[in-house]
Formats: C-alpha cells, sequence, structure tokens
C-alpha cells in the first residue's frame, strides 16, 4: 500500500513538475507584455486585444507574449485541476519548504558572519606570542565555522525545495553581480575575501597574485569596498543611524507615518554619498617608471589667495590619505615597481590601526591611522616561463611581511560528462548558465546548447591550465603536422571570465541566430594577434571538446612545425542555430549542480503557509536580543531537521 501511494505521489510531483514549467513560460510572457505595453496585467483583462496590442512598438512581440501567456497559464492551471486536489497541496508543501529552507539559510550566514568577528577580535588581540587560551578559543572558533559549514551543506538536502531554492538564489545573485558588473562571489571567491577581511582586521597587509584574467585587481577593489563599508568610523556611525529608525518605525509600526519615511530616504541618501565618498580603494598603478612620490605625495606650488604670492604646500600621497581616510590602498601590478621604491613601505607595512605617523615632507605634520586603512597589493607569476615583461622577483624581506594568497582561475572539472560531474565545484560552468538564463532561472536557448556550455565551460579550464604552465595530459599537447606532439605554452590568449562573458553576449545579442561555435571562433580565437595561439586553441576545441564539427568548418589544416604556425586563417561557416528548447528554474538548478535529493514528506492534510517572512527579509532591523534569540532558535530547527533527515535514510 505504502509503494502504491509513494507511486501515485510521485505522479502528482511530476504533474506539478510540468505545471510550473508552463506557470514559468506564462510569467515570462506577461512579463514580456508589460515590458511592450506598460499595461499591468490586472488592467489587460477589461481591455480589447487590439486596444493592447496598438500600445506596443513591436506590436508582432506583443502578439506571441499574448498567446504565449494564454496557452502555458491555461495549460499550468489545467495540470493543477481542483482547488484541493493533491497537486495544489504539493504546491503548498512545496512553498512551506521553501520559506524554511530561507529561513535556515540567513541563520546560517548571520552565525558564520558572527564567528568571522569572534576570530578577527581573537587575532586582533595576540600581544606577541599568542597565549594559551587565546589559542584554545581559536580552536573552538575554527571548529564553530566547521561546523557551519557542514549545516550549510546538510541543509541543502533536507527538501528539493531547500535543494532547488538556495541553489537557485545562488544562481540569481550572480546573474545580477554579473549584470551590475561587480566579481561574481562563488563560494571559492568568498572564501579568498574571508581570507583577506580576516588579514586586514588583524593588521596584515595582503599580496594577492595570481595569472592573467584570474580576476586579482578585480577582488581586491571588491574587497576593499565590502571592507570599508563595514569598517570605516563614518560609514558605521550613518549605519547605525539608519539601523536606530528602522528599529523605531518597526516597534512603532508606523510603516505609513510620511514624516519617519521622508527621514529615512534622508538617512539613506546621506549613507549612499558617504560611501561613494570614502567606501572605495585608493589606487596605485604600478610600472617602471613609478617613483616614490606618487606614494606619499609632493610639494606642490600655489597661489596665496590673500596674498598673491606663489607659495610651496604639500600634495598628500594615495598611502597618507588611505591612512587619515580610514580606506584601503591597493597596488596594482606590484611586482613592476623597482626594488628601492617598494623598500620605502617595509616601515608602513608593519603599522597598524591607532598608530601615529608622522609626514616628514609636510614638516613633520602627524596623523592617526584610522579604522579601515589596509594594504593590498597585486601582482603576476612567471613561473619561469617570461610571460610578463617588466615583471621581476620581489625582495624576500618585503615579502615576509605580507599575508601571500594565490588567487587562481575559478573552479572547473575538465573531463566528464554533464550528467555525471554537474556539481559545486563547477563554478565557471555556473557562471555561464548564470550569464544565459533569465532573472527568474528560465533559460530559452537552442536545443543541444546545455552540452555546448558545458564543453565551453571544461574547455575554458583547460586553456587556463595552459596558459597558466600547469600540467596537462598528454592529450592537449600541441600536434603539429607529420603527428609530432608537443606541450604548448599559449602566449597572450587565455579563456578568462570576461572573454567567456564577451562570447556569449555576443550569442545572446544576435537571438542565437547562429551556432555557438561561430562566437567562439569569431569573438575569441580570431582577436588573437598570435598565428600558433589561434592553432592551438583551435586544435583543442576541435578534437578534444567538439566544436566546429558541423558542416563547413575546416578540418584539415596546416599546424606548422616545430611549434610555429606562421599563418591560421580560416573562414567560419554561419550555420544557424538548433530549434530553441526551454528549460524551467528546476531544470537549470539540476544541469548545474545535480539532482535534486528525494522527497521523503509529502502534504497530509491541506497546509496553508503562515509563516512570518518579515524576519527572513529584514533581520538587520531586529533588535540584537531580539535576533540572538531568533538567530539560536533557528539553528535548533536546523540541527533537528537534519537529525530527522539522517534517521529516516537509516531506516
Amino acid at each position: 500500500m505504502e509503494s502504491q501511494n509513494f507511486e501515485q505521489w510521485k505522479k502528482v510531483e511530476e504533474n506539478v513538475n510540468e505545471a510550473e514549467k508552463n506557470k514559468r513560460q506564462a510569467q515570462k510572457a506577461s512579463q514580456m507584455m508589460y515590458r511592450e505595453t506598460k499595461i499591468p496585467k490586472e488592467e489587460r483583462q477589461e481591455k480589447s486585444e487590439e486596444e493592447i496590442l496598438e500600445k506596443s512598438k513591436r506590436g508582432r512581440v506583443a502578439k506571441k507574449a499574448l498567446e504565449r501567456e494564454n496557452v502555458f497559464e491555461t495549460e499550468a492551471e489545467k495540470i493543477l485541476g481542483e482547488e484541493n486536489s493533491p497537486e495544489r497541496e504539493l504546491v503548498e508543501l512545496r512553498k512551506e519548504n521553501l520559506i524554511k529552507a530561507l529561513r535556515y539559510e540567513k541563520a546560517i550566514q548571520m552565525e558564520r558572519k558572527g564567528l568571522l568577528l569572534e576570530k578577527v577580535e581573537i587575532l586582533k588581540g595576540f600581544d606577541g606570542a599568542p597565549s594559551g587560551e587565546e589559542l584554545e578559543a581559536l580552536d573552538e572558533v575554527r571548529d564553530e565555522l566547521g561546523e557551519n559549514q557542514n549545516l550549510r551543506e546538510k541543509s541543502l538536502e533536507l527538501s528539493p525545495e531547500s535543494y532547488f531554492g538556495l541553489h537557485l538564489k545562488q544562481l540569481e545573485e550572480y546573474k545580477k553581480e554579473l549584470e551590475d558588473g561587480k566579481i561574481v562571489e562563488t563560494d571559492y571567491v568568498k572564501e579568498q575575501m574571508e581570507d583577506i577581511e580576516v588579514h586586514l582586521q588583524a593588521n596584515k597587509p595582503i599580496l594577492i597574485y595570481g595569472h592573467l584574467g584570474s580576476g586579482k585587481s578585480e577582488l581586491a577593489m571588491h574587497t576593499a569596498k565590502k571592507y570599508i563599508s563595514e569598517n570605516n568610523p563614518d560609514i558605521l556611525e550613518k549605519k547605525q543611524e539608519l539601523e536606530d529608525i528602522l528599529i523605531k518605525q518597526k516597534k512603532e509600526k508606523k510603516y505609513d507615518d510620511g514624516s519617519l519615511n521622508n527621514l529615512i530616504a534622508v538617512k539613506e541618501l546621506e549613507l549612499q554619498k558617504l560611501c561613494e565618498l570614502k567606501g572605495s580603494a585608493l589606487i596605485i598603478s604600478g610600472s617602471k617608471n613609478i617613483s616614490q612620490a606618487e606614494f606619499y605625495g609632493h610639494q606642490v606650488l600655489t597661489v596665496d589667495e590673500k596674498t598673491g604670492s606663489t607659495v610651496s604646500d604639500f600634495f598628500m600621497g594615495p598611502i597618507y590619505q588611505a591612512m587619515e581616510e580610514g580606506r584601503i590602498i591597493i597596488i596594482d601590478e606590484v611586482n613592476a615597481i623597482p626594488h628601492e621604491v617598494l623598500i620605502s613601505l617595509n616601515h608602513i607595512l608593519t603599522r597598524k590601526v591607532g598608530d601615529k605617523i608622522n609626514i616628514q615632507q609636510d614638516s613633520g605634520r602627524e596623523i592617526e591611522i584610522k579604522e579601515g586603512f589596509g594594504i593590498m597589493m597585486t601582482g603576476n607569476l612567471n613561473q619561469g616561463q617570461e610571460k610578463y615583461v617588466d615583471r621581476q622577483d620581489m625582495d624576500p624581506a618585503f615579502l615576509s611581511r605580507l599575508h601571500k594568497i594565490e588567487y587562481d582561475y575559478l573552479p572547473q572539472e575538465t573531463e566528464g560528462s554533464l550528467e555525471d560531474s554537474a556539481g559545486k565545484e563547477n563554478e565557471l560552468f555556473h557562471l555561464i548558465l548564470a550569464d544565459i538564463m533569465d532573472k527568474n532561472g528560465n533559460m530559452e536557448i537552442p536545443k543541444g546548447s546545455e552540452q555546448k556550455l558545458w564543453n565551453l565551460a571544461k574547455s575554458a579550464r583547460l586553456i587556463q591550465n595552459v596558459f597558466a604552465g600547469k600540467e596537462i595530459d598528454g592529450a592537449y599537447y600541441f600536434k603539429e603536422a607529420g603527428g609530432r606532439s608537443t606541450k604548448y605554452f599559449l602566449q597572450e590568449n587565455v579563456l578568462s571570465i570576461r572573454a567567456l562573458e564577451n562570447v556569449i553576449s555576443q550569442w545572446k545579442m544576435e537571438g542565437y541566430e547562429k551556432e555557438l561555435d561561430y562566437y567562439i571562433w569569431n569573438n575569441f580565437i580570431k582577436e588573437s594577434t598570435v598565428a600558433t595561439d589561434r592553432a592551438y586553441l583551435y586544435q583543442i576545441l576541435k578534437d578534444q571538446f567538439g566544436f566546429f564539427q558541423s558542416d563547413g568548418w575546416d578540418k584539415n589544416l596546416d599546424y606548422g612545425n616545430e611549434g610555429v604556425v606562421n599563418s591560421f586563417e580560416i573562414s567560419a561557416p554561419k550555420n544557424k542555430s538548433a530549434k530553441r528548447e526551454f528549460f524551467g528554474p528546476r531544470e537549470t538548478v539540476e544541469m548545474a549542480f545535480g539532482k535534486a535529493p528525494e522527497r521523503t514528506k509529502w502534504p497530509e492534510v491541506s497546509s496553508a503557509v503562515e509563516m512570518e517572512e518579515e524576519n527572513i527579509i529584514n533581520p538587520e532591523i531586529m533588535e540584537m536580543e531580539e535576533w540572538n534569540g531568533f538567530l539560536k532558535k533557528e539553528m535548533g530547527d536546523l540541527k533537528n531537521e537534519i537529525k530527522e533527515v539522517c534517521v529516516a535514510e537509516q531506516t
């Protein structure tokens, strides 16, 4: 009987999934209708089709959207059935599970943030050699951070909704960060950011080093902005003022009080302006011609407004300015700077917040280093290849003062099928999917494109490994004319995130008119000025990753001799893309992360969703005592849920 009941519910789940897919397509069509006509859906009910379509400049697009909206909405409602159908009961259970998952995730995030702050305070309090008590406390915090990470992983397995909802939220955040032109905070990036922030808090200067296109400078600037906003006293004061008003608004329930809302708007604007003024790092671009004056400042001649006479004044350099204003200083391409200039930083690198500095160039004027100050540097790696011209090895004494972080390209499998290898480690593939999908996780792309995008992610990581000079399998060696294979070092081309975005964005902008292969050639390989790089990239993408196999692509090409290709030009065919296929968010998530866990609980009675969502959305306006109680309860509930699932799996 139980087996029969389970099979019945599985069929219900399939129906709900199909209905959801139709709902998603209807929703996309509704959004397109509003974009075209600016008429809300409710108002459209009272208008004729002719009245609606005449509001659109692209009548054909609006007509298609209206047709698709009606068809998909009707089909979804037909599948879901009557008001109390099993399908609708399951929909309500899904909503309940999703809200619970979002609450748990917020609690996990806030607990992690608190533990990281506690770790920083312990590290900052070291006075010379750490004591036994400090080390034991640090061990406990590290253990709790590990447990927090385990809870995060296990929470994904609580229900299919936890899995789909949290992973979709992750992809949606990637999408927004890509659209905003920001560095995407994948798990790998967050790990590096946490490492940087902890050491900045402990007054340790940072060196981020890695290869071209890995995103070192973007990581430094992004982390600096976030760090300053969380540590600059002036910004923190404004944030506290705003938080106090929001708490008052919540406690007194003055949500519609116009004067209070105006005050909030004013405070938000003040905070925004202050963040724009002080919320970014000061940057020094390294070069072999840089001088100490560009670090510390120099004398300038100005005209005294009262006397009209010419006087000498001091123009403060970015190092001292960052100290005085509590900002991060980023020294980009640090290993392009001459030794004698870098050595002048040795004393600065050991200074910390609260120390007083005399500016000798400004008559010994004294400044105090403000909270929020820190030093970050970025540099390339040569690894014996002489890849980066004008880069030099750095002085060991100088390096000993820095916390060094090697920042690699994003994690990504280079072997295996999409079906077998999907998972959290494929961050490059996740970024490609986030770029392709809409803001709700839907994709409508040429049939078979998911496999091509997977191969593109794999090939990008392999090409990055080749560029970085890492050991690769002989299958990826350059096969010259005559069959001789040699290990090849790309000279200038790497399929970085920026290069991938260039390929994908052009493909999207043209409405997927031509197959993806055309854009890979035209917007990446063809742009290389080194013929041998072009030949190697074409060969690898064709022979190892299945590109350039359709009609019209050159199959028998001259790959030169002795590792040199004098000319490599092809005529790329403009083959049309296949018919499009729609993927809903569930399919997108499983494409990215693999299959979701099986459902262990099914609806028993009508399940109305009556859970308070406010605390999920706005924990920042809760008072500390209230938040601590909420956090403690949520973490306790989460651990009990996980125990129940573990017991169920064992039985």
